[in-house]
């Protein structure tokens, strides 16, 4: 009968294990090998951070001959193969994954970066007297047991450059979790399966490049991957409008329609072109204060929370429209953010007249 323990295994023994033969990287059970090398160098990159990575699982076989024991990989191939790979010199970590120490191997890391290196402990399944039919069972548990990838989860697995990395840093900083837990606007369920990242680099496509479909972001990924100019400002761009809208206006959009994705997206957009300007935009240009936007936001909302068979205001009705067509194409978009960014940034006697025209239908 199968019996299981952990252990870590730091790399410097993993190494040790291949150089001696007892470590087997592809048994029957295992899939070939099919990472890209940005896969590779992002989980060297991992590592060298000392961040953690997911558990391998090994069997202990042992040779009846020799009465020597060796290690299958169940699990965590590779993970393993591009770890040995980096060692022996022949993957490196790529620049855009760690600009301080740049395109380097392993022999050109400095001496504390390779102690550092083979020191990391990799958290460790040890499986022994398993049968095959055991070891087939908990391989196809190891990988069925997911949910099927969403579209975010499968550009995480393909993409591994500049864009992905943007995109994931700044919807995981702390001022960005702060911001999504007061605003409401993801559920914990959607967090776990990266909605927010997904918003945060359909924001940046926006920043970037001008409103477009969310089908663009696939596009931005690849075409970003190796370079992205402008980084910096982009980044900066979404990190003063995110904390503009949390600081200023969290109230309405946490008890208000502006919290759905899509309402939440064109909010960002429009508080983007206001701050800084975006392609094809209509900034850059003052946003007004805090009290008057969660005023005009409440109209707004108030406006558009219909009973059933009524209709909306006249000036309004193009909007109301948005929230029952596809509205995260980009028409639906443009409509929304003509309307988003003079909310936010007409001063009062423009806006109160606007609004009576909105009204009216004039």
């Amino acid at each position: 009968m199968a019996t299981y323990s952990r252990a870590n295994f730091k790399i410097g023994q993993i190494i040790r294990l291949w150089d001696r033969d007892q470590l087997i990287l592809q048994p029957k059970f295992q899939r070939r090998s099919a990472w890209v090398e940005d896969a590779r160098s992002y989980l060297i990159d991992t590592i060298v951070r000392r961040l953690p990575m997911p558990k391998i699982y090994l069997r202990r076989v042992v040779y009846p001959k020799t009465e020597l024991s060796a290690y299958e990989v169940v699990d965590g191939q590779q993970r393993l193969r591009a770890i040995i790979d980096f060692r022996k010199g022949n993957l490196i970590l790529r620049k855009k994954h760690n600009k301080d120490l740049g395109d380097t191997t392993f022999e050109n890391l400095p001496d504390s970066g390779q102690r550092t290196f083979l020191d990391y402990e990799i958290s460790t399944e040890v499986i022994e007297d398993a049968s095959d039919p055991e070891i087939w069972g908990m391989f196809e548990r190891l990988n069925t047991y997911t949910l099927t990838l969403n579209h975010q989860e499968r550009l995480n697995a393909k993409y591994f450059g500049y864009f992905k990395q943007t995109a994931y840093q700044l919807a995981a900083e702390k001022s960005a979790l702060d911001a999504w837990k007061q605003l409401r606007v993801f559920s914990d369920r959607q967090i776990a399966r990266m909605k927010e990242v997904e918003m945060t680099s359909d924001v940046l496509v926006a920043i970037v490049q001008g409103i477009s479909d969310i089908d663009k972001i696939p596009t931005a990924y690849n075409h970003f991957d190796d370079e992205f100019p402008g980084m910096e400002l982009a980044q900066k761009t979404f990190r003063d409008t995110l904390s503009f809208l949390s600081e200023q206006t969290s109230e309405a959009i946490r008890t208000t329609r502006f919290r759905r994705l899509s309402w939440f997206y064109s909010l960002m957009v429009a508080a983007a072109d206001a701050k800084a300007g975006i392609p094809n935009g209509a900034g850059p240009l003052q946003l007004q204060s805090g009290h008057e936007l969660c005023r005009r936001m409440h109209d707004i909302n108030k406006s558009l929370t219909l009973e059933q068979g009524t209709e909306p205001p006249p000036g309004l009705a193009e909007l109301h429209a948005t929230l029952s067509r596809a509205t995260s194409h980009v028409k639906e978009r443009l409509i929304r953010h003509e309307h988003f960014f003079k909310m936010l940034t007409l001063p009062e006697a423009r806006w109160r007249n606007r609004w009576a025209q909105l009204m009216s239908g004039q």
